[in-house]
């Protein structure tokens, strides 16, 4: 890898617990942030992680994170409204040109589909990840 070269930004808004595991997994590839209004969240962030507590709905706070200089933010909230909310925010007073949202009801991605870069379905995610965990378990000797 280049050493000229900058690691790309991205900036995590998240109040639910996938934002911590998202900026963990990120954080040796890129210059990644947390915003986050739910203490347990910022709490399970390593300290050598950037994070700021506040709420993602805010600008000040997505400021103070970073929001006009990301290269690329995710959202992840408990509610579809409030991430609609921050990637409204996100592209219309920030000018992040990718943001990718995951969805909780995917009856809502029509209202996300001309806001946000990509849209992935946390339900649908979830429940792959459960389909191989239930063919793995079925498959084992243990289970025969």
């Amino acid at each position: 890898m280049d050493d000229d070269v900058d690691p790309p930004s991205v900036l995590v808004i998240s109040d639910c617990h996938v934002g911590s595991e998202v900026v963990r997994t990120l954080h040796r590839a890129a210059n990644a942030c947390l915003v986050t209004d739910h203490d347990g969240v910022a709490g399970q962030t390593p300290e050598d992680i950037s994070v700021v507590v506040g709420d993602g709905r805010d600008g000040a706070v997505l400021r103070d994170a970073g929001a006009e200089q990301t290269d690329l933010a995710l959202v992840s909230m408990r509610t579809d409204h409030c991430a609609l909310l921050v990637t409204q925010l996100l592209r219309t007073r920030f000018d992040v040109e990718t943001v990718v949202v995951v969805l909780n009801d995917p009856q809502n991605r029509a209202a996300f589909e001309p806001v946000a870069s990509t849209v992935i379905c946390g339900s649908r995610v979830l429940a792959t990840e459960l389909q191989g965990a239930v063919e793995t378990a079925l498959q084992s000797p243990e289970t025969a």
